[in-house]
């Protein structure tokens, strides 16, 4: 117990040091003294390694592949898109191009339609249509000057024009002055309405005025009624609460004094605050009694706790001396340690000098014993 308790920081190193040499020369026997590992000359962590690189690869190329696959697909679908679009442009170009052609390139807008028109004939118009036909010239012996077949006709038809003009316009004279007369009478008749509805409003106004004013000027009287009543009601209660304050205060226990009044239903020792008076004599005794008891308890805990303060020190002290006593202790056997160790090795060295020289490349079987017992 002392010697792991007094170890030095040194010794724990080397002591963690030689454990942990003497752990990996453990490891470095048992990968090198395997028979299996030994005899056949495999390196399984490394096959192990290439195994997992081999399927690495294998991995990368399996979704390298499918990823070209994947885009391969894409592209075919972007083609297929392409050339669906094109199709249906080239679809939609064709028929505006027909409904171009019906619409604006039709046989008969041509030039020379008239040429080969098959129904030329049938739209061809006769040689004489009427005595205003236009194509009625001098040379063709159609229509003479100063010839007049329907000037009969023409005259009747000129005069019912002319008495139609007249009556329209004797009816649209007559209808002028009607609607004039009757604006005229519309207008008389709404300025006379609005002057009647003015003149009604202005009276139910002023009547509505003086009901309101009236109904203010009685409700403001009822509520002066109502105040006041309400002022002296509340002024004879006021003195009332005060009288009974008054009467309460002069017979109420606190100003008797009356200690019975300060206890509390919750406990003896319990004590109403707002009712509390003070203490009386006995209680003030008690009080000061109480006081001394814990005033000598007090000194005899602070007694009690020097006491054991000295103590302490001194077991302190104690283990100081006796810490220091050990410690000189293991300082002397470590001396002494050493100095065996070095005799020792003299010793050994003087040993070692005389086989060299009486043994000299002379083996011994402890030289052969020592073949695979270490990695060394």
């Amino acid at each position: 117990m002392l010697n792991t308790l007094f170890l030095k920081h040194q010794d724990r190193k080397e002591a963690a040091a030689v454990e942990r040499r003497r752990q990996f020369e453990q490891e470095r026997r048992q990968r090198i003294f395997n028979a299996r590992q030994r005899v056949i000359g495999i390196d399984t962590i490394a096959l192990e390694n290439q195994l997992q690189e081999k399927h690495r690869l294998e991995q990368e190329t399996f979704e390298r592949t499918r990823k070209f696959e994947q885009e391969q697909q894409r592209q075919n679908q972007v083609l297929l898109l392409k050339h669906r679009e094109q199709k249906l442009l080239r679809h939609q170009l064709e028929n505006e191009i027909n409904s171009f052609r019906v619409l604006c390139q039709r046989p008969e807008q041509s030039r020379d339609f008239d040429l080969f028109d098959p129904n030329g004939l049938k739209k061809s118009l006769p040689a004489r249509i009427g005595d205003d036909d236009p194509r009625l010239t001098v040379s063709g012996a159609q229509k003479f000057e100063g010839e007049d077949l329907s000037e009969k006709q023409r005259k009747r038809l000129q005069m019912q024009q002319q008495r139609s003009w007249l009556e329209q316009q004797i009816r649209e004279k007559r209808q002028a002055q009607m609607d004039r007369k009757a604006s005229e009478k519309f207008l008389e008749e709404s300025m006379e309405a609005r002057e009647q509805r003015l003149n009604q409003l202005t009276a139910e106004n002023r009547n509505s005025q003086h009901k309101i004013l009236g109904a203010i000027s009685q409700f403001n009287r009822q509520l002066k009624d109502q105040q006041e009543y309400q002022r002296i009601q509340q002024k004879r209660e006021d003195e009332q609460d005060n009288m009974a304050e008054i009467h309460n205060h002069l017979t109420s226990d606190i100003l008797t004094e009356n200690p019975d009044v300060a206890r509390s239903s919750l406990g003896p020792n319990r004590i109403v605050p707002y009712a509390y008076k003070g203490m009386s004599v006995e209680e003030m005794q008690q009080f000061r009694d109480g006081q001394e008891q814990q005033r000598q308890e007090m000194r005899r805990r602070r007694q009690e706790q020097n006491d054991n303060k000295a103590l302490w020190d001194k077991l302190a002290n104690q283990f100081d001396r006796m810490v220091v006593q050990k410690d000189l202790e293991v300082n002397r056997r470590r001396r002494e340690l050493a100095d065996s160790i070095r005799h020792e090795n003299l010793q050994l060295s003087d040993e070692h000098q005389r086989m060299q020289i009486v043994y000299q490349n002379q083996p011994t079987m402890e030289y052969f014993d020592k073949f695979n017992t270490t990695t060394r």
